[in-house]
């Protein structure tokens, strides 16, 4: 028993761009007979890689898994409320979602990435709109699930007169994305909980959780109460070549600047990610053998304070890895 990691939940997440959408519908049914807890399902339009690559959409897709499981709770890492979707409809489906399998589903919300926004019709905004366009929608978001008649004027986005008659019948919990401090401090201001992909240890520590709890003191909430989630790709097989071929796929999402600047065609952030060696990808991403050496690596990131690990799953046999995941979390947390 390792008693540090105590209490520290193990999770999955369905990636649409990398398996199609009915391969991950029996992904998430095969997750909710292994009764791990949550899946979280990225919501992209287009993808990080342009070979072999998948394309679902999230939404129709969350509502198939939840009606073809029984306990699974589903929700999206992430959705980007600011351009593509506004945050009236946003509200409207995770309400419906909500309300037809209570407490089954939450909302994770971030700025986006170019490679959704800009083919879907969108122009590219700065770093700073993009962020208070999310912190905008949230509010929106929250507005529209708790009243009625909402009359709504911000900087983006405004509604008249604007009612959903289906609400959730629950506070569906919302988990705010970022790399940096200031999606960070959002997260603890308005959120139940913070999402990284960071995975510079120094950073989540020195500055990142900080923020967290800045956000949180700020608007008066127990910091320890807000759940705090890493995404980390994940390859599991008893041959290490074929764990790290498995993974390739995320070497262009491993590139931070993709999050950022306007580079959206798969294509390019492909070729762009053929830098990224092996030796990157088994250094820094989850890519394990044994149960042993998964533990091993887990361990740093939940003694600084993660409550949460949701590995996309890219193994060669991902319900290998599923059964995995299971036997680990039974030992860190017993």
């Amino acid at each position: 028993m390792i008693k540090s990691m105590v209490g520290t939940r193990l999770s999955i997440q369905a990636a649409h761009e990398q398996i199609n959408p009915t391969e991950l519908l029996d992904d998430a049914i095969y997750l909710d007979k292994k009764e791990i807890e949550r899946c979280w399902t990225s919501d992209h339009y287009m993808p990080w890689w342009n070979t072999k690559a998948s394309g679902g959409a999230a939404w129709p897709w969350m509502g198939s898994a939840l009606a073809k499981t029984t306990k699974l709770v589903i929700g999206t890492g992430v959705t980007a409320p600011i351009l593509r979707y506004h945050p009236a409809i946003v509200a409207q489906v995770f309400a419906t979602l909500a309300y037809m399998f209570p407490n089954r589903v939450f909302l994770g919300v971030g700025r986006g990435e170019a490679l959704n926004e800009v083919p879907s019709g969108n122009i590219w905004p700065s770093n700073k709109e993009k962020f208070k366009r999310l912190r905008e929608s949230i509010k929106l978001i929250k507005k529209l699930w708790t009243e009625d008649w909402v009359n709504f004027k911000g900087e983006f986005y405004s509604v008249k007169d604007s009612n959903l008659y289906t609400k959730p019948t629950y506070s569906i919990p919302i988990y705010v994305a970022g790399l940096g401090e200031q999606s960070a401090q959002l997260a603890g201001e308005e959120g139940n909980g913070f999402v990284t992909n960071e995975l510079n240890i120094n950073k989540i520590k020195d500055k990142l959780l900080p923020a967290v709890r800045k956000g949180a003191s700020e608007s008066e909430k127990d910091y320890e109460q807000l759940e705090k989630i890493l995404f980390i790709p994940a390859s599991y097989d008893e041959d290490k070549q074929k764990a790290i071929e498995s993974i390739r796929f995320w070497r262009g999402s491993m590139i931070k600047a993709f999050f950022d600047i306007d580079v959206h065609d798969p294509r390019k952030i492909e070729e762009n990610g053929k830098v990224i060696g092996d030796d990157s990808l088994e250094k820094e991403l989850f890519v394990i053998t044994n149960e042993e050496e998964g533990i091993k690596k887990l361990q740093k990131y939940i003694e600084i304070g993660f409550t949460e690990i949701v590995f996309t799953n890219s193994s060669p046999d991902r319900k290998k890895f599923v059964d995995l995941v299971k036997k680990m979390s039974t030992t860190i947390n017993n």
